[in-house]
């Protein structure tokens, strides 16, 4: 494979050891190359604006200038790849700042090296397009961002959570999750009646189908409860859940915990159709009804 077919990685780290390394494990499959090694901030950011990689492997603390500062530079120049933090540092606020600096997903050190590739894979998503006779990769969100909101510090809070869970950002019902939490956090009607309200609301913002955002999210809430999920839900709610929640119960408990905890310091834009609200409060499913007190 040519190395113009290939993922394109730069990697930052303070150990140069720990660089070969990951050197190693990245090009081992023959699908990515690695154009850069480095391990202070400003050479990092050089190289993302010299080298214009489709991703950056980046740990939080680097010489001169941390990883932060990296996303920061970035994101005020516009420089665009998927961004995964690799760090020993497994501090909610770091998380928090990283992901509200442009960081697609955060990973705690010591990481397998099979799950760095699969989580590599699924935020990329490569596709060839062709102009002329050479072939060019592209990085693809699976889901686009909404209009219907801009990027607030809640959004950046229930990023972090979810990753605390270990919800994927690759998945579809990270996002769903999310804007629902959001939304209920704003208003907490949009909870009573979600499959004829919620779900559809966010179908809407995402150009699909109510049904696919239910399933959606009932499978990044199943992810969660194999993974770290219901220690975190424990933290969140103050009871331990048995069984996995409900979609209801999830988006529920943690839209209370927003709003308990931060009160009405968030300010978000508009989302609901007020015509579609009006309309979802009428016959409304008895399991619609049970879901804030199972």
């Amino acid at each position: 494979m040519q190395v113009r077919n290939k993922i394109r990685v730069v990697i930052a780290d303070r150990d140069l050891f720990y660089l070969q390394k990951l050197k190693l494990c990245l090009e081992r499959r023959g699908d990515m190359v690695v154009v850069g090694m480095a391990d202070n901030g400003p050479a990092v950011f050089q190289m993302v604006q010299e080298g214009a990689p489709d991703v950056l492997l980046m740990d939080v603390i680097l010489g001169e200038k941390d990883g932060v500062w990296v996303l920061e530079q970035m994101k005020a120049q516009k420089k665009e790849c998927v961004c995964i933090m690799i760090s020993a540092i497994d501090s909610d606020t770091v998380v928090r700042r990283a992901v509200a600096m442009g960081a697609d997903y955060y990973m705690a050190k010591p990481i397998q090296g099979e799950l760095l590739l699969e989580r590599i894979h699924q935020l990329t998503e490569p596709i060839r397009s062709y102009e002329g006779k050479e072939k060019i990769w592209t990085v693809q969100r699976e889901e686009p961002v909404p209009e219907h909101y801009q990027v607030s510090g809640l959004e950046a809070e229930i990023s972090s959570v979810l990753s605390r869970m270990g919800v994927p950002a690759s998945i579809k019902g990270y996002h769903f999750i999310r804007q629902a939490v959001m939304m209920a956090v704003e208003d907490a009607e949009v909870m009573v009646g979600i499959t004829k309200g919620l779900y559809p609301d966010i179908a809407r913002m995402y150009h699909t189908s109510a049904s696919k955002v239910e399933r959606a999210i009932r499978h990044a809430v199943e992810s969660a409860w194999k993974k770290n999920g219901r220690q975190v839900y424990f933290e969140i709610s103050g009871y331990h859940m048995i069984e996995k929640p409900t979609n209801g119960q999830f988006i529920a408990i943690l839209a209370e915990y927003f709003r308990m905890r931060y009160g009405q310091s968030y300010r978000m834009a508009p989302y609901r159709n007020q015509e579609a609200k009006n309309q979802g409060g009428s016959n409304l499913q008895a399991e619609d009804k049970l879901l804030l007190f199972s």
